[in-house]
């Protein structure tokens, strides 16, 4: 719903950068791989990070991150859909995407507290797979391809050299062997 989309990462983050400011509170930003891509999603993720660096609250940094998924399957990513037994592919199956694990997200999230990091900060395993992959591990039965939707992003992936730098490791992706087990 777009509705929805505006109100949380613009106006929200609007209002939360603008209290940051205010009561010198750090922030700390979850924004998306969509930023680089072509969908309304991805533009309005790209709006809330400009307002944060507009409002520019005192103590401040925004993890982007790329497919994001955790144990027992809960979330959007395509590893927690295939997981659950959903089938929908869009498109060929065949568009890149890297998936990051929920513990790397938050052993970052207490980096960037710990050391104070600042600024824009990519997140992703470095290891990205195809659709077709990901379903191939995770998704039970055959695939439903919707060939009229098209993916936002061909290739959905970050750079995390800067990550790197910081101390920043991820732990798991997508070929983990024990991640058929968490999810």
């Amino acid at each position: 719903n777009k509705d929805n989309i505006i109100y949380t990462n613009v106006l929200g983050i609007d209002n939360l950068a603008r209290y940051c400011k205010k009561t010198g509170a750090k922030l700390i930003h979850f924004s998306s791989v969509s930023i680089y891509g072509n969908s309304y999603y991805g533009l309005s993720k790209r709006i809330g990070e400009d307002l944060i660096r507009f409002w520019n609250p005192v103590d401040w940094v925004i993890l982007r991150l790329t497919n994001v998924y955790q144990p027992q399957g809960t979330g959007d990513s395509p590893a927690c859909r295939f997981s659950r037994g959903e089938k929908e592919v869009w498109g060929d199956g065949e568009h890149i995407k890297d998936h990051l694990h929920i513990s790397d997200v938050l052993s970052a999230v207490e980096l960037a507290i710990k050391n104070n990091w600042t600024g824009e900060i990519n997140l992703s395993s470095g290891v990205s797979a195809t659709l077709n992959q990901v379903f191939e591990r995770l998704g039970k039965g055959q695939p439903i391809y919707l060939k009229d939707k098209k993916p936002s992003m061909e290739v959905s992936q970050l750079d995390n050299k800067k990550a790197l730098k910081l101390g920043w490791f991820p732990t798991w992706n997508i070929f983990d062997e024990s991640i058929k087990n968490s999810l």
